[in-house]
């Protein structure tokens, strides 16, 4: 797990070490670790559900290091032996996002009803679309093509999660209007099957694209939304994670664990690092 942010550095380097003084340390190295002696406690999230882990190394990488202008603070985390997560300890290498400052806990996939037949989930990733382009502006516009079911596709298609008694929507769908312009509208929704109670955990965002890319400055530029799966949580609730990916600044890219009643990002995870 990765936290990019000087003040977030400093403050943990400080916390595991007693000394103020890690900027100096990456200026003569450039990548400093610490074992954590206290085995702190972390709730590992991610479609698998959430699962207790304990920190057990903390890097500290120097600024400009892993493509970030700010010192990345990586956290090793370790799992309790013999699988005390159970089910939701998540498999090896997939993208998770973690809380640190809460009392760690177990829980599954926050699914209260049976997943959709795939047919059925089409025509509600289609539905959630068509009424996220009827409000996000003028002019109206229709489709450019058919959706898919595919969350690591980068247009013309969506994913249908369940969370708790409602369903979580995620979508990325072009759309042409009558002047041939080419619209790309994404968002997230959760909502019941016939729409009846929508509600919009990550706002419609309408971009023109240009040459099938967003233009850096263009109105709307921002955020691509997918849907990565939805975690029991501790106080009864749900928690959706999504990935917010930037096609403009790249680095702005992140996976998220997010609130979907009241659009509260509870953990993030940076998702376009590279640290040596």
């Amino acid at each position: 797990m990765f936290v990019v942010g000087d003040r977030f550095a400093r403050d943990f380097y400080h916390q595991l070490t007693g000394s103020r003084h890690l900027s100096d340390s990456l200026d003569r190295r450039g990548l400093v670790a610490v074992e954590d002696r206290r085995a702190q406690s972390a709730t590992v999230l991610s479609a698998s559900g959430a699962a207790p882990a304990r920190l057990t190394l903390a890097r500290f990488h120097a600024p400009q290091t892993c493509g970030s202008a700010e010192a990345v603070t990586e956290l090793v985390l370790a799992f309790p032996p013999g699988g005390g997560g159970g089910r939701s300890t998540p498999p090896s290498h997939v993208t998770v996002v973690a809380l640190l400052a809460v009392t760690p806990f177990a829980g599954g996939a926050g699914r209260a009803r049976p997943p959709l037949p795939r047919a059925a989930a089409l025509d509600l990733v289609t539905l959630v679309a068509q009424r996220a382009e009827s409000i996000s502006g003028r002019p109206r516009a229709a489709l450019l093509r058919p959706l898919v079911l595919d969350p690591d596709q980068a247009a013309d298609a969506g994913e249908v999660v369940v969370s708790g008694s409602r369903y979580a929507v995620g979508f990325r769908a072009r759309f042409v209007t009558a002047q041939s312009d080419t619209l790309l509208i994404t968002g997230v929704a959760a909502t019941d099957q016939s729409l009846h109670a929508l509600h919009w955990v990550m706002k419609p965002q309408r971009i023109r694209l240009r040459g099938g890319m967003m233009a850096r400055g263009s109105p709307g530029a921002g955020l691509r939304y997918s849907v990565r799966g939805s975690v029991a949580g501790a106080g009864g609730g749900t928690l959706l994670l999504l990935d917010e990916i930037a096609d403009v600044s790249a680095r702005d890219s992140r996976a998220t664990a997010i609130d979907p009643d009241t659009r509260r990002v509870v953990a993030a995870q940076p998702l376009a690092l590279r640290c040596p």
